[in-house]
């Protein structure tokens, strides 16, 4: 449910009472998670917030942090772990073994078949259609999705390993394995593949994970006996091509190799997958931490602070670290971002203050010793030597670790959702998820024209049963046979279809984003209203998530450049999920302009208003 582009709707901490009911549901629903577990994915003074996503689901994440768990109908009702969890706690839920073949087509968004399962000594366990499991593969500690089964144990047993197995919820990389830090458990994991660990990763992973005697038996069958299929061997012939529904699926067999380049940027720290192996223990984190908290403030401007912990964080810290590297915080000796910037805030290297409640950077001191003493440039030569490794290994890497709002115009499509009674004119590899732009159903309708006899001159063509069924109403004069113009027919072709629009916009860390919703776009309202008999005055801004952008990063921006108040509140209505900010003064045509040169939206996108008797 995550293969499509989401975005952040909203963003919400929870307080005290709601994190000791986040860890009861958690407790009551994953009862093979231990109190060290619990304690290392939600600690007890851990800051917890909720984000509402665009899909309607909503996820639970450390502040500054990785997504922990979601909930797929945003009800409140049900959780699920995320990759992140999987591989910090993989022992959380049953898993269903399968081959390293088959997981590019899971990769890709596919469900797993039952025929691409392997079946342990042990057998597959006890389950009922749609109970949570999650799926590994045969010779790697670490799960890379979960999903619910499509069967029970019962019906497995009476008509075997055949038909649909996990429905796929979540997986890795999936869009919201990217809201967090884009880490990976080891180099056994490239987006084109999961291979088998070998035996030394093995060995250590299991030794760090599963500290618990206990657990490590009920673990055991990730080895599998004598009997069982070689963990080494590969999936039988056509496997891959069967196990697994490719529907949806963009992922295919690959020949990437069997690790991925790691690394460190700054003290010859880089390593490939023969080499280093992910940091293990907290002095040796708190070590990068602190580099790349150096090497982030390098990439900071005074003009962009004050600046939220957690966007600092997300967007300058881990643009310093390597892909591929895998950087907890958890695990190190600070244990959350607010210490670790406390820390260095005590030793004079920066500042921080408390902006609407929440955790700001405020200065940087460029005089400090350990600032000047960073070489910017050769970690930065460093950084791109271990990133370009990386990439030709396989691992996914940031197309750009830039920083602010970029520069560059703001696109806007519209696409068509095909309902099953067009999908014929669309050919029979129509899918039902699939968008198309306007183009692509011309191309469509003249194609089905073509293809069924249908053109009558160049610009109309002949109604058949289906056209004239769909497309035309009951109490119209059109009959089957009849020549109609092709602009109008394309019209109508388009009323019947479900519109999308979809946003792509310079990104300052993916180099593009892109977003899809369902509808037209909103466009942006910039409302002056008149206070206290014009004696003051607000300008409002709103709907800017329709073009991707982050209302409480925009405030931020616009309060700095007006150097003015501002806030940003939830819009009033049931249904409405978007925000507003307001700030004090007369700023509609100053935002305008800053919207159309610096953040490239068209001024026809614009809705500017007036409240009251305001004066220009």
């Amino acid at each position: 449910m995550f293969k499509k582009n989401i975005s952040v709707v909203s963003t919400r901490p929870l307080s005290g009472k709601d994190i000791k009911k986040l860890k009861k549901d958690v407790q009551t629903q994953f009862p093979a998670l231990s109190e060290d577990d619990l304690k290392k994915l939600i600690p007890s003074k851990g800051e917890i917030s909720v984000l509402k996503l665009s899909n309607k689901a909503q996820a639970y994440s450390t502040t500054g942090g990785n997504p922990l768990f979601f909930d797929p109908a945003g009800r409140g009702d049900a959780l699920v772990p995320t990759v992140y969890t999987l591989w910090a706690c993989p022992h959380i839920l049953p898993p269903l073994y399968t081959y390293s073949e088959v997981t590019p087509k899971v990769l890709g968004g596919a469900d797993l078949f039952l025929q691409g399962l392997i079946v342990p000594p042990s057998g597959l366990g006890t389950f009922a259609a749609g109970d949570l499991r999650v799926a590994t593969i045969n010779s790697n500690c670490y799960p890379f999705a979960v999903g619910t089964m499509e069967t029970s144990s019962e019906a497995i047993a009476k008509a075997g390993l055949k038909g649909k197995g996990l429905k796929l919820l979540h997986h890795y990389p999936d869009q919201l394995w990217a809201l967090g830090d884009k880490s990976v458990p080891d180099a056994s994991y490239t987006p084109a593949r999961i291979f088998p660990q070998n035996e030394a990763q093995a060995a250590a992973a299991a030794k760090k994970l599963l500290p618990d005697p206990s657990v490590t038996k009920a673990m055991e069958s990730l080895t599998f006996s004598d009997s069982s299929p070689d963990p080494t061997a590969s999936a039988p012939a056509g496997l891959a091509e069967t196990a697994a529904t490719d529907e949806g699926a963009n992922g295919t067999p690959s020949d990437a190799p069997e690790s991925a380049a790691v690394g460190a940027s700054g003290d010859s720290q880089t390593a490939s997958a023969s080499g280093q192996s992910q940091p293990q223990d907290a002095a040796e984190l708190d070590a990068l931490l602190g580099r790349y908290l150096v090497g982030g403030l390098h990439s900071v401007q005074d003009s962009e602070l004050p600046m939220l912990s957690s966007t600092f964080y997300a967007k300058h810290m881990l643009a310093c670290k390597p892909a591929g590297l895998m950087i907890d915080i958890k695990k190190s000796s600070y244990k959350k971002l607010s210490k670790l910037l406390t820390k260095f805030e005590k030793e004079g290297l920066l500042a921080q203050k408390l902006v609407h409640k929440q955790d700001n950077l405020a200065s940087v001191n460029r005089k400090h010793p350990l600032y000047t003493s960073y070489d910017a440039a050769a970690a930065g030569k460093e950084l791109a030597a271990a990133n370009a490794q990386a990439e030709a290994d396989g691992v996914a890497v940031p197309s750009s670790s830039g920083k602010g709002i970029p520069a560059g115009k703001i696109e806007v499509e519209y696409l068509y959702r095909v309902p099953s009674s067009l999908r014929p004119i669309f050919g029979s590899g129509a899918a039902k998820e699939e968008l198309y732009s306007e183009q692509a159903c011309w191309e469509a309708l003249l194609d089905y024209a073509e293809a069924n006899g249908l053109p009558a001159g160049q610009h109309a063509l002949k109604l058949d049963k289906l056209l004239l069924s769909c497309l035309f109403n009951k109490k119209e004069p059109q009959m089957e046979g009849d020549v109609h113009p092709l602009d109008d027919t394309m019209q109508r072709l388009l009323g019947k279809l479900q519109i999308y629009h979809r946003v792509t916009r310079p990104s300052a860390t993916e180099g593009t984003e892109t977003v899809v919703q369902k509808g037209s776009i909103k466009s942006i309202v910039l409302q002056l209203e008149d206070r206290q008999g014009g004696r003051k005055h607000i300008t409002r801004v709103s709907h800017v998530e329709s073009f991707a952008i982050d209302p409480d990063e925009l405030s931020g921006v616009l309060q700095r450049k007006f150097q003015t108040s501002a806030s940003v509140t939830k819009l009033p209505g049931k249904n409405e999920t978007g925000k507003e900010i307001a700030l004090q003064g007369k700023l509609v045509h100053e935002i305008s302009g800053l919207l159309t040169t610096t953040y490239g939206i068209d001024a026809k996108f614009l809705d500017i208003k007036t409240k009251g008797k305001v004066v220009a």
